[in-house]
């Protein structure tokens, strides 16, 4: 007797949420070394919306995924 296991899906949102984070990382990364190598103040202020922008995205999306990942574990 054979036992078939379909593999699971991964759930769309949880597809959106990894890409979103990924995302948010490098655009923090780039607004670091975009600030890195600049010296006139309008350009450096600019960098500094971005990176505060981009941290905040980053901490948003990151706990949604982590309240994703607990309400996944407690349904298992």
């Amino acid at each position: 007797m054979k036992i078939i296991c379909k593999k699971e899906k991964t759930p769309k949102k949880e597809v959106f949420l990894k890409k979103a984070l990924i995302e948010a990382q490098r655009s923090l990364q780039d607004a670091y070394d975009g600030l890195s190598n600049v010296k006139e103040p309008e350009l450096i202020d600019s960098y500094i919306y971005e990176m505060n922008a981009a941290n905040l995205r980053y901490q948003v999306i990151l706990r949604d995924y982590k309240s994703l990942e607990e309400q996944k574990s407690t349904i298992l």
